[in-house]
């Protein structure tokens, strides 16, 4: 039996195919907006058929890897909203509480419809859910409505291969 010597910079053919899915996987990657992975405080406000529920002070960030959207209000849990099952994002809505309303309007002024974006999603087109956030100008909803929209309207993000698909499973 002849034996073949390997060379020290020798390696296996899997390997290289490794090399090659790792270079595919970064290529697939989004880049996600620097201002979006830092987070802004924005007041969120879900409206739903019972009640209305407003949460000032929320810190709102995505991820490095444009996989999920986190936020967190002082005194309560977090919460993680994947960006795949984002539908759309657009501008904010008057509320139709009276009530809550006049808090906004008292909080950020008339004009507070400019700088609020809606954010919906949801697994299916039939069952979807929204609330709103409403940013400290009108510069930073055009900021965090593009970045969002450059994340969600993407068919990457959708696509992932297998190993990015761990990678989102590990974050998470």
């Amino acid at each position: 039996m002849i034996r073949k010597k390997l060379r020290r910079d020798y390696k296996p053919k899997f390997w290289k195919n490794d090399r090659k899915l790792l270079r595919l996987t970064t290529s697939l990657q989004v880049d996600v907006p620097l201002d979006l992975q830092q987070g802004n405080m924005f007041d969120k406000w879900v409206e739903e058929k019972d009640s209305v529920e407003l949460e000032t002070q929320v810190l709102f960030r995505v991820d490095e890897f444009g996989f999920f959207l986190y936020w967190v209000c002082e005194g309560r849990e977090g919460d993680v909203l994947e960006l795949s099952q984002l539908n759309d994002v657009r501008s904010g809505d008057q509320p139709r509480d009276s009530r809550l309303h006049a808090t906004l309007v008292k909080t950020h002024g008339e004009s507070y419809k400019e700088k609020s974006l809606t954010i919906c999603s949801g697994l299916d087109m039939v069952n979807i859910n929204s609330f709103t956030i409403i940013c400290p100008d009108v510069n930073t909803a055009k900021i965090w409505r593009d970045g969002l929209r450059l994340l969600t309207n993407n068919i990457k993000i959708n696509n992932i291969c297998p190993m990015m698909s761990l990678r989102k499973h590990w974050m998470r």
